[in-house]
Parts: structure tokens; sequence; C-alpha cells
């Protein structure tokens, strides 16, 4: 065997175990990704909320609340994201790059374009949409068939809005843990906030939303049309 033939397949050998040691030490960003494209509506889905322990300050706040001026949504802001995806008969759409995931919720015409890190990096970039400082700043990386989202430097405001949760309220110290999995043609979305402020204990969210064959529609929220009825 010729000498630089010799070389060309060691040079090879080096690669191809180069390339091995890469793939097997790849971050999570590029870890095996849940198939979670396409169109879903909580319309037939459920909610779950677990019991909230609310601190002295969370409690105040909480039956402070008064929806005629506390609801963000009378001036087509978002409260949170666990708000956001309460809304029914809506669709949130959801798309996958190499880069970042983009959701994008037909209710106020959020476009939330979140970029994929590792979480083991202190400070990675992260995702806003402008006008709705209630809803922070937000990176995303995949966790076995899980995608999740954490949201931070949130405004104080209130995690839900609506029914007997409504005024369950949020500050600037919240962390928020999104969950997403796929069963099937069914998307969960398992909610953590962390929000030692107001509460005692992580409050925990679940919500289900089924598969939709409807098109997004834009909402064109206006706040001189903008209504809310009293949730609880």
């Amino acid at each position: 065997m010729r000498a630089d033939e010799k070389g060309s397949r060691e040079r090879r050998r080096i690669t191809g175990a180069l390339l091995a040691l890469l793939l097997a030490s790849a971050s999570p960003v590029l870890a095996q990704r849940p198939d979670l494209a396409g169109g879903w509506m909580l319309n037939g889905g459920k909610t779950v909320f677990g019991a909230w322990d609310l601190t002295d300050e969370g409690r105040r706040r909480f039956e402070a609340y008064d929806f005629r001026t506390d609801d963000p949504a009378l001036k087509c802001i978002g409260a949170s994201w666990t708000r956001v995806w309460l809304n029914p008969n809506v669709l949130v759409q959801i798309t996958q790059a190499a880069d970042h995931v983009r959701l994008r919720y037909e209710w106020m015409d959020l476009d939330r374009r979140i970029p994929l890190v590792d979480p083991a990096m202190p400070d990675p970039p992260r995702g806003s949409i402008a006008g709705h400082p209630a809803l922070g700043r937000y990176a995303a990386w995949y966790d076995g068939d899980a995608l999740v989202i954490e949201t931070v430097d949130v405004a104080p405001g209130y995690v839900s809005t609506m029914e007997k949760w409504a005024g369950l309220p949020q500050s600037r110290r919240m962390r928020t843990i999104e969950r997403l999995t796929r069963s099937g043609d069914v998307l969960t979305i398992e909610i953590t906030h962390v929000d030692p402020a107001n509460y005692r204990k992580p409050l925990l969210v679940t919500i289900t939303y089924p598969r939709s064959k409807f098109e997004l529609m834009e909402y064109n929220c206006m706040p001189e049309d903008a209504a809310v009825v009293a949730p609880r």
C-alpha cells in the first residue's frame, strides 16, 4: 500500500471517530426532536389548575383583583402565557426549525419565536414580544419527547384573568416552565409557575389541546372594542 493511500485512510478514520464523538455529545438543541408541528385548539381540551398556596402578599393581590381595571386584555395585552393558552376557540400554530420554534397564537395575534438553546448556558439568548411586558423573555430546548420553554423577566400582573383563577398574581421574580408533549392528536401543555413573592409552592397548570384543521386567522384586537365579563 502506498504511503499516501495509507495516510488518506487514516485521516478518514480519524474524521469518522471525531464525528461520532460530536454526535454522542450533542447538545440538547440537537437532541431528538418530537413532532409538535401543526394547528392546535383548546376547544374540546381540558384545563386543570393545581391547588395554590398564596403568601400574604399573594393573597392580598388575589382578593384585590378587579377585572374592570386589572385585566390587560382590555388593552389587547397578554397577561401571562398561561392566560394565553387558556383562551378557547382560537388556534395555536406550531412550526419547528433547526435553531428556533415558532408559536403563532390567534389570540391577540401573538407571534412567539423562541430560540433553541443549551439549558446549561448561564445567559442564553431569549425572545420577547414588544408591547407585552407580562409575557417576559423566553428560550427553549428539547428534553426527550418534550419541548421545554423557560420564561423569565415578566412584568407584575396576573397568571390568569379567567374563571375562578382570575386574579392569581405574578411578580417580577416569577419563572415559568412550559413542557409541551404530544400523544397522537392531543398536545399537552404542563406549566409550572415558580414565584416565591406570591406562592409558597409552585403553581401547576395542565392544559390539553386537540389537533385542529382550522386555519390561523387574524384576531385584530382593538382596545376600543375590547370587553370582558366578570370572571368569578
